[in-house]
């Protein structure tokens, strides 16, 4: 758990540090990670993780691959950290496929305020969900989104879709097992930009080594 964060002004020159909790209090502005993991399987997919229920931020919604605040002092490389700690596997960060800063504000019924810079990334892999060892008390299941469906889901040209993946649910937190399960736009954690229709779009380029990749 990230506990002191460096906070920023709004055209991000570091102003100092704080305690995590008490910067999105009060609305200062900080910086994330954010990877996504790509896999050509099924003509192209994108990684989402069920958030656990006992998160205490949207909890059993789907969300980024991987992602997390930056510590105080940390570079923004080093967040690749996150992927380790949440999904469990060890990536090459020489791999990693940066594709800038995306902004993004929001205020929770919580009282949280946040005010975030993400460093967003996309790392290509074709390590299979079984090998992965997610932190069970964040992570509650991770499932392949197929960029097409992806496509009609966020357009709303589909309702709703079946996706695939892995989970500790089943099992109430003891074995890692594969299951499906079928989500409407609800399901995912809202954000005002199109973001995820975004990475979806970025993931097909990847995926082609088509240039140059971006995010905002």
């Amino acid at each position: 758990m990230v506990d002191r964060i460096d906070i920023y002004d709004a055209n991000l020159n570091r102003i100092g540090e704080m305690d995590r909790i008490e910067a999105h209090l009060k609305g200062h502005w900080h910086r994330t990670f954010h990877c996504w993991i790509v896999s050509p399987q099924n003509d192209g997919q994108l990684l989402f993780q069920k958030r656990a229920d006992t998160m205490k931020n949207f909890p059993g919604l789907l969300d980024v691959s991987a992602a997390g605040h930056l510590e105080a002092g940390e570079s923004v490389i080093a967040g690749v950290r996150e992927v380790t700690e949440e999904l469990g596997i060890v990536l090459d960060p020489t791999k990693l496929r940066e594709l800038g800063e995306r902004v993004e504000v929001a205020d929770q019924a919580n009282g949280q305020r946040n005010r975030e810079y993400q460093s967003v990334f996309m790392y290509r892999s074709d390590v299979p969900l079984e090998s992965y060892k997610p932190a069970s008390d964040e992570v509650a299941a991770l499932v392949w989104l197929p960029i097409s469906d992806g496509f009609r889901i966020f357009t709303g040209s589909d309702e709703s879709l079946k996706l695939s993946g892995f989970t500790y649910e089943v099992s109430g937190g003891t074995a890692w097992e594969p299951f499906n399960m079928t989500v409407s736009r609800d399901a995912f954690l809202p954000r005002i930009q199109r973001y995820y229709l975004t990475a979806l779009i970025m993931a097909g380029r990847l995926l082609k080594d088509e240039t140059p990749l971006a995010i905002s």
